[in-house]
């Protein structure tokens, strides 16, 4: 697929480097050539250290579940601990999605990077209107009726391609929390929740399917 790759700046300080899966070894060996070559590398907690000789560090966690399998991690070399964890990413697994954004929703069952079961619906939601008096008041009561409406299609949605469905993960995207609080969905709970996301559309399920396999680095400024 093409680079996704994603910046962000970490709570703290520092930032975020999201690393596509297949990316991470060429990404250990570009972090090497930039910093002096790697001093050191360890398991961490979740995370995976990689240590500079020039004394900047790299802190490497797997999106998809945080926790990294450590004993590949102690190989001498950190281009084969790096290859090691591109496997595991990308070994076959089956992902569940669910995005949501204004009154537009898809979800759906990924294997293997390809949409098995989904659903996709867009629906009208009025804005906020600068009407005041009484023709604010009707112009709130329809948006919160068509708000309400469209939550309960994506409910039904997500409870038809879900409710009975087995998979390994689940990957939200937007603000899905009024629909998972549906009854039926409780069993549902999400390994992983991306806030930034586009128009909920069935191309996306597959690019956010993609991007939860892949790794969050944290650096320093």
């Amino acid at each position: 697929m093409a680079s996704t790759s994603k910046v962000r700046a970490a709570s703290g300080g520092g930032k975020i480097v999201e690393v596509e899966p297949e990316r991470l070894p060429r990404w250990v060996e570009n972090f090497a050539t930039r910093n002096g070559g790697i001093a050191s590398h360890r398991a961490d907690g979740d995370a995976w250290t990689i240590e500079s000789n020039e004394g900047v560090s790299a802190s490497v966690t797997w999106t998809l579940a945080g926790g990294l399998p450590a004993g590949w991690l102690l190989d001498d070399d950190p281009l084969k601990a790096a290859a090691h964890l591109r496997d595991y990413a990308l070994e076959p697994r089956r992902i569940a999605v669910l995005l949501a954004r204004k009154g537009a929703y898809s979800v759906g069952i990924l294997q293997d990077g390809r949409v098995q079961a989904s659903k996709t619906d867009t629906a009208y939601v009025q804005g906020k209107t600068k009407a005041g008096g009484q023709s604010q008041q009707r112009f709130a009561r329809r948006r919160e009726g068509q708000a309400h409406a469209a939550e309960k299609r994506a409910r039904d949605a997500v409870f038809a391609v879900l409710g009975n469905a087995e998979f390994d993960a689940l990957v939200t995207g937007g603000p899905v929390e009024g629909i998972l609080e549906d009854p039926r969905l409780t069993g549902l709970k999400p390994v992983v929740h991306f806030g930034d996301i586009a128009e909920p559309k069935a191309a996306l399920l597959t690019a956010t399917a993609y991007r939860a396999i892949g790794f969050r680095v944290a650096l320093p400024n």
